[in-house]
């Protein structure tokens, strides 16, 4: 997918953390953040994802939304249940060694699996009243894989792309 296709919708991504500005409008290091926030400048658009914050509210659904350098982040807080079951569970003890062809360092348990999909329904949820009918949809990694599955489960008819970061392991 390029930059410019999609008609004149936004451009919207999902990731597991936002990489926000600092103060004087730096980015933190590395190409993901560079990339991803120039494209965002280019077409315009929407970033969603952890906001570095675990959630001390249990009801907080909704993301809080920033503005900077022309691009909408919308930031959602995890609970440490939901850390550590998807990102520190799932996703980097069963995902990230299996990818990698480390199958003997994959420790998968049906609570982190199940925190892995709780997440990212939570994300689906989250994203559904912010995105435009428009928009250009690009998950990002390992971390959402069953996103798009469930934006279309809740009448998402938006494109959607997805880009994996890490190596897809051999057959």
């Amino acid at each position: 997918m390029s930059v410019g296709d999609g008609g004149d919708g936004r451009l919207v991504i999902v990731s597991n953390r936002v990489a926000l500005p600092d103060e004087h409008g730096s980015l933190p290091p590395g190409g993901m953040a560079i990339a991803l926030n120039a494209a965002l400048q280019q077409r315009g658009g929407l970033w969603m994802g952890w906001s570095g914050k675990v959630k001390t509210e249990k009801n907080q659904v909704s993301p809080t939304m920033q503005e900077a350098n022309g691009i909408t982040y919308a930031l959602a807080d995890l609970s440490q249940k939901d850390l550590d079951e998807y990102y520190y569970g799932f996703a980097n003890r069963v995902l990230w060694p299996v990818f990698h062809c480390r199958v003997d360092l994959a420790e998968y348990n049906d609570a982190r699996k199940s925190g892995y999909y709780r997440v990212n329904r939570l994300f689906a949820e989250s994203l559904m009243p912010l995105h435009r009918e428009d928009d250009v949809i690009w998950v990002q990694d390992y971390h959402l894989i069953p996103l798009g599955k469930e934006l279309r489960e809740r009448g998402c008819r938006n494109r959607i792309g997805f880009f994996l970061h890490i190596p897809w392991p051999p057959a």
